[in-house]
């Protein structure tokens, strides 16, 4: 007997490739990333304060991928300011 094949599952609304920011929802996503460094510097205390040499960490991968596509993201906010300032100055 074959297999019953699983039901097609709709795709997920895609998330669009480009959004417009202003420097208000800009300053949203800063603040989002000061709260995860408050939360890492207070692993690091934590780890510091138990005495330990280290832990392994599940996720480090995951981690590095995060911090690359942060990267990424301000790379390309630069180079979209510094053309909507030429275009702005009419170059």
């Amino acid at each position: 007997m074959a297999k019953k094949k699983a039901p097609k599952k709709f795709p997920a609304a895609r998330v669009p490739r480009k959004e417009p920011y202003s420097s208000q929802r800009l300053g949203v996503v800063v603040e989002h990333v000061r709260e995860q460094a408050t939360r890492l510097a207070t692993l690091a205390r934590a780890i510091d304060e138990a005495k330990v040499d280290g832990v392994v960490i599940d996720g480090h991968a995951m981690l590095l991928r995060g911090m690359n596509q942060i990267d990424n993201f301000i790379d390309n906010a630069s180079r979209a300011v510094r053309e909507a300032k030429m275009l702005k100055e009419g170059f």
